[in-house]
Parts: C-alpha cells; structure tokens; sequence
C-alpha cells in the first residue's frame, strides 16, 4: 500500500490506516509462533552433550579440543559432542517436536486479513465513470469444530513420531558411544601389541645372537643361525603390521570422536570396564530388561502407534466436518459510496465421492500399520538374540582372558628353559625358536582377549540398553 498513492487519489485515511493495522497485525501473530506458544522445546531430547550419566554439566564447546592424553571418559564426551550422527538424530527430533507444534495448531482457528489497494479509470460504466481510488479490506476467521476425531488422531500421530523421533536419538547416542567405547580399547591394544612384539623382536635378537655364538664355538651349524634369522626377520614384520594396526585404530578413534583421522592421539590406559552387574545377572532378566528399555524398541513401538493414530486420520478424512466462520469486508472508494459487508455461519463438508482415494488411503495407512506391527515383532526377536550372543560372547571371552594368562605365565618359563639349555649347549635351536614363538603368540593372545572381553561387556550392555557411566572405569583424569 502507497501512501502517496492514497493522497493523491483524496482517499479517506480510516480505511487506509485499518489495512496497515491489519498488515501490522499479522506479521506480529507470525511473529509471535517464533515464541514457541506450544512450548515445543521442552520436548526437545537432551542435548548430545547430556546424554548420558558422565557426561560434563557444560554444553559442548565450539570446536573439539581433546585433553592429551585423552582418558576413556573424554572420548566418550567429544563423541556425543561431535560425532556427527548423534548431531543429526538430535535435529531429527527437534524437527519432530516442531511438526508436534503444527499438528496442535489445528486446535486454534486460522485467521486471515486481506487488503488491496487500486487505482481505476471506468469510462464505460455509466454510473461513476472516470478515475477513482478503491481501497477493500477483508477478515476471515475458520475454526473446525468437528471432524470425527482426525484432527486428535493426526495430534496423537505427531506425539508418538516425536516419542519415536526421541527413542530414536537415545539409541543413536547408546550407539555412538558403543563404538567410542570399542574403538578406544581398539588402540590401546593396538598399542600393546606393539609394545608385545617389540619384546619379541628382541627375544628373536637374543635367540640368534646366542646362535651365531655357538656357531662361532663349533657347537652349531649355519643352518641353525639361518633360522634364528628367519625368526627374527619374522618377528620384526609381526612389529612393523602392529604398528600398522595402531595407526589405523587411532585415526578410528579420533574419526569417532568428530575430529580428523590424521591428527595425533594419545590415551590414557584403561581400566577394564566394570560389568559386574552383568556378569552377575541371569540371562532371562537382562533379556526382560531389554524388551522394557531399548531404545529401538521402544522407538519402534512409538513408530506402531502413530501408525494406528495414521489410519484413524484416514478414516476421519471420509466423513463430514462442521466449521465455525465468519468474514467481514469493506471497501471504500473516492468518490464513490463505500460498501459494508459481514457474516458468521456454520459450514457442514460431505465428502460424497472421491474417486475411491479415501477408500485405498484407508487400506494403505491399515497395510502400514501392520507393517509397523510385523517389524515390531521382528525386532523384539532380533532383541532376543542380540543380549543371548552378547552374554555368551561375555562368558567366553572372560573364560578366554583367564585361560591366556595361564598359557603366558607357561610360555615365559618354558622360553626362559629353552633359551637357557641352548646357550649351555644341550637345547636345539628348533627347541628355542618353538618356545619363543609360543610366546609372542600367548602374549598376543592376551591382549587380543582382553581387547576382546572390554568390547562383549560394552555390547552387552548396548544389547539391554543400558550403556552409560556406570560401566566406564574411573580413568585418572586428562592433565589440562
């Protein structure tokens, strides 16, 4: 609307003033939605950085910047802070939360404020030809009173996608913190078996300089020097793959962490994780536990009811509506008269025929609610079995450290004798080479069961959903 426009065509200003009120009002009632009136946010899940017992108070601070060396409990801080699906799962259910804002919004009547302004030559008109300014207002108010209950279902609908949306996010988080989890017990047994094989590199040291020492003396061949070379050529290449394998698991760890896999990492050794609960606890109960508190389950469950809620809407859409409204108009023009019109009614909608689409809609929304049903019940088996492997892998691989620990204490006596009757010239170089072997091998062993017994608690506790602080050891803390 141009002022300019209305003084030059002598327009009367109350009109003219009411259509800028009108304008002026809208844009304030848009406006205000950016207030959250439904206060929305409050449904917001927690963010990343809250996610979990341990994680600090503090909201996550703008750029990544890791304590070196970096303790278990750091890692998993930066990676809920950071990593970039816990970042995308929470913005799926802020997203979520909103559309909730929208479906509530259907409670309130829409209202709507229409002007135009209009300069006209009629010249054919015999009634007031010439030129003249028209200035028209309009307010309309439409509020649904009735719709057979779709207008509930597609709020109840909302909610349970934003239930879904939060479950959702919570097993994003369990997740990323799983894999935190395992990728820090990852390096630091990529790191001991560096520290493992450079002790067996130079026990292959040892071995083949006690034989170029015999051979010197007499008392062995060439052949036995060529194999204690070949042992330690070995046992330098074993040093050389370890070292490969900690590079790798150190760019894993710092890419779950969110930041780039080529920047430097150091870490805290950790402590075993503490699994005692579940080490301790029946099968049938954790398998109980995790069919009341998965997060994907219960996702999944959230997911079924807002299928059920999507048939309703669809049943609701087929039958009549009853709505309130009511409108006012006025134009005024100069010269010329200025007419006044209003009206409030009820407006009854029958949907009488729509080419069958209600009818498939209806069948289509009852196919996906089954759907969301089938999955359900595939996940809940899926479930089942997820906590049964996880607590046989936990059984095992705690057996497993036990029994490696034993086959090291036996493998470092019997290197120990063999290494000893050789250089007094009673062993063989096979005898020496067989036993330091078995060593390098029981100490691997060690570690990689070790690696292997931190990881199946951490699953286990994925598997019931109940993967928190509470496992994590007590790390000394990171020096600042």
């Amino acid at each position: 609307m141009s002022t300019s426009l209305a003084q030059q065509g002598g327009m009367r200003r109350p009109l003219a003033a009411s259509l800028l009120t009108l304008s002026l009002a809208a844009g304030s009632i848009n406006a205000a939605g950016e207030d959250d009136p439904y206060r929305v946010r409050e449904l917001h899940p927690p963010a990343p950085s809250a996610g979990w017992s341990g994680s600090s108070p503090h909201p996550c601070p703008d750029q990544p910047a890791p304590h070196q060396p970096l303790a278990l409990v750091d890692a998993v801080d930066l990676a809920l802070c950071f990593n970039s699906r816990t970042r995308a799962s929470w913005s799926a259910a802020k997203a979520q939360a909103a559309q909730l804002g929208v479906a509530r919004g259907t409670l309130l009547p829409n209202v709507s404020a229409n002007g135009t302004v209009q300069r006209l030559d009629q010249r054919s008109t015999p009634t007031l030809p010439g030129q003249r300014t028209q200035a028209t207002g309009a307010l309309s108010v439409n509020y649904l009173l009735f719709d057979f209950g779709g207008r509930a279902a597609s709020i109840e609908q909302a909610r349970q996608s934003l239930l879904a949306a939060d479950w959702s996010h919570n097993d994003v988080l369990q997740a990323v913190l799983l894999d935190t989890v395992q990728a820090f017990y990852q390096l630091f047994a990529a790191e001991e078996a560096i520290v493992a094989t450079a002790a067996a590199e130079k026990s292959a040291r040892q071995s083949l300089d006690a034989a170029e020492a015999r051979q010197r003396a007499g008392s062995a061949t060439r052949a036995d020097v060529l194999q204690a070379q070949t042992a330690h050529s070995q046992s330098r290449f074993a040093r050389v793959q370890a070292e490969g394998a900690a590079a790798t698991a150190r760019g894993t760890l710092a890419n779950r962490i969110g930041q780039p896999a080529n920047r430097p990492l150091a870490i805290v050794a950790p402590d075993d994780l503490a699994a005692q609960r579940l080490a301790a606890a029946d099968v049938d109960r954790l398998v109980e536990t995790a069919l009341a508190q998965r997060p994907d389950l219960l996702a999944g469950e959230a997911r079924r009811r807002a299928a059920d809620a999507a048939v309703r809407v669809q049943q609701s859409a087929s039958k009549p509506t009853v709505s309130l409204f009511a409108n006012a108009s006025a134009t005024q023009n100069e010269p010329g008269i200025d007419p006044r019109t209003g009206a409030l009614g009820v407006q009854v909608s029958i949907p009488l025929f729509t080419g069958y689409q209600n009818t498939y809609r209806i069948r289509a929304a009852r196919e996906t609610a089954e759907q969301q049903a089938a999955q359900q019940d595939v996940l809940r088996n899926d479930v089942t079995l997820d906590v049964w492997r996880n607590f046989q892998e936990v059984r095992t691989q705690r057996a497993s450290l036990e029994a490696t620990s034993d086959v090291v204490a036996s493998a470092e006596q019997s290197y120990a004798v063999a290494l000893g009757r050789y250089r007094a010239g009673v062993g063989t170089v096979t005898d020496l080479l067989v036993a330091q072997s078995a060593l390098s091998r029981a100490q691997l062993q060690r570690i990689e069961a070790r690696f292997r017994w931190n990881a199946a608690k951490a699953g286990l506790a994925r598997a019931i959903g109940d993967l928190d602080a509470a496992l994590l050891p007590a790390s000394p803390a990171a020096p600042k």
